[in-house]
């Protein structure tokens, strides 16, 4: 007997939760269990959305909490946080019920720590995707995105870059997790995928000055790498792979330095990473720009939106792939990244679907 299908919202009363369970919502037989400490304002949040949506208490940190919420959900999208807190329990209770998962944020931790049932979660042909948000998320797959598109018109691709920015609201969730990879990663020396093989570079190489045009215009941006971005890049080994991520100004860069070199407080750490993101304040709440370049042309592929669309696009992502589970379009099975368990061209078409505005331009 097939298991019907139920999408089990964990956070799902928190700003980008509610995004999730309002996206999901929009299809009319769609079933929505949003779970939460609070059930209260579980309820309250089950109360806003109409359709078929209950409410449940459930505890991102006690595992037959979690194990009791999964046994009643078929997709799990994991809205909780921070990860440094609730680790990688979520996904590992979704996989003890036989469910899907998809989280925004789990990072390299959960990934790693679910790749031991790889194998296992493929046979059973059910697909966890990590880190589906917006950056990591769609700050990955719009440069694989690109690139392929690029294959389709180019003779070949020499080389993608990359640039970023997320200048809009972060939660203390988002901050404490930041500050955690700050430290966990350390203070890595700059550099970039030369075919597959990362290439170190010198510290007066690693900065540069573009101008993206408007709304973005000329900014100063430094090399930058991501455990998500780095696993796409080291699976070309036909170009070069350059990720930049936009800079403020010098007080910036050693604010990020004293976080991750210095045993600060969890609570100083969030207060300086708070600081960088009042800094890095632009018109714009975020942006990703990919350019991908050949011999014979380029094609720059470009995703802007505005300040009260940041917790949207944080949670229509993961939305988007819980939803494409469900009706049984193909997301890879196993345990992957967002860039490696969809068809980037594909999920960006259903993005655009939903809202997202992507501009493209070929140069010859």
């Amino acid at each position: 007997m097939t298991r019907p299908v139920v999408f089990g919202i964990v956070g799902g009363y928190g700003a980008t939760g509610s995004v999730v369970v309002a996206e999901l919502s929009k299809s009319p037989d769609a079933r929505i269990m949003i779970g939460g400490r609070d059930f209260d304002r579980a309820k309250a949040a089950a109360a806003r959305v109409s359709g078929k949506v209950a409410a449940a208490r459930v505890d991102a940190l006690d595992d037959r909490s979690l194990d009791d919420f999964c046994a009643q959900c078929s997709i799990i999208v994991n809205c909780a946080g921070p990860v440094i807190l609730t680790e990688d329990r979520v996904a590992q209770a979704a996989f003890r019920s036989g469910c899907h998962y998809v989280d925004l944020a789990g990072m390299t931790l959960v990934k790693e720590r679910m790749m031991a049932h790889d194998r296992e979660i493929n046979d059973r042909g059910l697909s966890y995707v990590v880190s589906a948000g917006w950056t990591p998320g769609l700050t990955e797959l719009l440069p694989a995105y690109a690139y392929l598109r690029a294959k389709l018109k180019l003779d070949s691709v020499d080389s993608l870059t990359v640039y970023f920015s997320d200048s809009g609201e972060w939660s203390d969730n988002a901050l404490r997790d930041g500050a955690r990879y700050l430290r966990k990663a350390g203070l890595p020396k700059p550099g970039y995928f030369r075919k597959g093989k990362w290439v170190r570079v010198k510290m007066s190489e690693a900065s540069r000055h573009v101008d993206l045009g408007d709304p973005i215009g000329r900014r100063r941006f430094s090399l930058f790498s991501m455990p998500e971005i780095d696993a796409f890049g080291r699976n070309l080994t036909d170009c070069d792979l350059f990720t930049y991520s936009y800079v403020a100004g010098f007080q910036n860069v050693m604010a990020a330095m004293t976080i991750a070199l210095l045993p600060l407080s969890e609570e100083r750490a969030v207060g300086l990473l708070r600081k960088v993101f009042r800094r890095n304040r632009l018109s714009v709440a975020g942006f990703v720009v990919a350019q991908a370049k050949g011999s014979d042309g380029a094609f720059t592929s470009r995703i802007v939106f505005g300040e009260r669309e940041d917790y949207w696009i944080n949670g229509l992502v993961p939305a988007t792939v819980a939803r494409l589970i469900a009706e049984g379009t193909e997301i890879q099975p196993g345990v992957h990244f967002l860039s490696a368990a969809v068809d980037p061209i594909a999920f960006m078409a259903k993005l655009r679907e939903s809202g997202v505005q992507q501009v493209e331009t070929w140069e010859a």
